[in-house]
């Protein structure tokens, strides 16, 4: 599988952006020719490395919150200035010796670590009728302990999201039920169970963004950080809006929901697909998302294609990107 897409425009066909991409080459090699003597004029010359390439300072990011990836393919293994390293696990499942080898990837990029916990039942066939009150009566404090105790290991703060989008109730995910009474519970007991393990750690609570999200919302004391997916795909939004919607619109919609809360927010991911100029544009506003929505303190993407079909037919995005799209 490849881990950039390639099939926006036709072979041969640049799209309207080709000049004005061409001529944005141009100036930044002007600028890099020019720019030591700049330095100099400036007496700013001893903060930065005379050593790093041109190629290196190219793959800095430049956005205006910290950036986090999810990227199974590394394909932004060198990428400088990436802040968080993003990770799902399935605690059914758990592999303790690969989240210690993600750990310390992360680690040699200075990158903090994102865990996302998904509580899964441990029958395949099992739809999850009784995994609230299992979790809450103890049947999954081996999970629990064993999950946790790797997060301890982790050296900087490690962020931990449990059971997402737990308000979308068509069957994709167990934890995600009609009883909103039953998650709050779960939830509170993988917290309060987690911090005694791991007490640097701290704890996202990450709905969907539907209207109907409060009643599932754990309580201040279970709460650092709320989480927000935000993906935008451009054949969905002429569909479901007969337009495509910007950067902008999409977080509004769910951000909006979530202010009352009063809690910061982490756009935990992120994901756009579409024609060059739709990505372009939307690539653009991410970078300002702190000036747009002020409780937003990270944002990271989801570097990776869907998993599964999305509805009504618009059968699977391609959320990958290359690393220069995100400077």
């Amino acid at each position: 599988m490849r881990s950039v897409r390639s099939r926006r425009y036709p072979r041969g066909v640049t799209g309207p952006g080709f000049r004005n991409e061409w001529g944005a080459r141009v100036t930044r090699l002007l600028v890099l020719a020019f720019l030591p003597v700049a330095i100099a004029a400036t007496g700013l010359a001893g903060t930065s490395s005379p050593s790093m390439s041109v190629e290196r300072r190219s793959e800095t990011t430049q956005h205006d919150l910290p950036l986090g990836i999810y990227d199974p393919h590394k394909t932004f293994k060198q990428t400088r200035n990436l802040a968080f390293e993003h990770v799902f696990v399935k605690w059914q499942t758990f592999d303790a010796h690969w989240l210690r080898k993600k750990a310390r990837y992360a680690a040699k990029r200075r990158r903090k670590m994102l865990v996302t916990v998904e509580p899964w039942t441990k029958s395949p066939g099992d739809t999850g009728a009784t995994l609230f009150s299992d979790i809450v009566n103890g049947a999954y404090d081996r999970e629990i302990t064993a999950i946790c105790s790797e997060v301890s290991r982790i050296r900087r703060r490690p962020l931990v999201r449990w059971g997402h989008e737990m308000e979308e109730v068509r069957g994709r995910y167990p934890w995600a039920r009609d009883d909103s009474d039953g998650y709050v519970r779960a939830f509170r007991y993988f917290v309060s169970s987690c911090r005694e393990i791991a007490p640097k750690a701290r704890f996202i609570w990450s709905p969907l963004g539907h209207r109907d999200l409060a009643p599932y919302y754990p309580g201040d004391a279970f709460v650092n950080f709320i989480g927000l997916p935000i993906y935008s795909y451009q054949k969905a939004d002429r569909k479901w809006f007969n337009r495509s919607r910007t950067f902008k619109e999409a977080v509004a919609e769910k951000y909006n929901r979530v202010t009352r809360f009063n809690k910061p927010v982490i756009l935990a991911e992120l994901g756009v697909s579409g024609t060059r100029w739709y990505e372009r544009r939307w690539l653009r506003q991410l970078k300002k998302a702190g000036e747009l929505f002020p409780r937003v303190k990270a944002t990271l993407y989801f570097n990776m294609r869907e998993v599964a079909d999305w509805p009504d037919g618009l059968g699977r995005p391609d959320w990958r990107i290359a690393p220069r799209q995100l400077r």
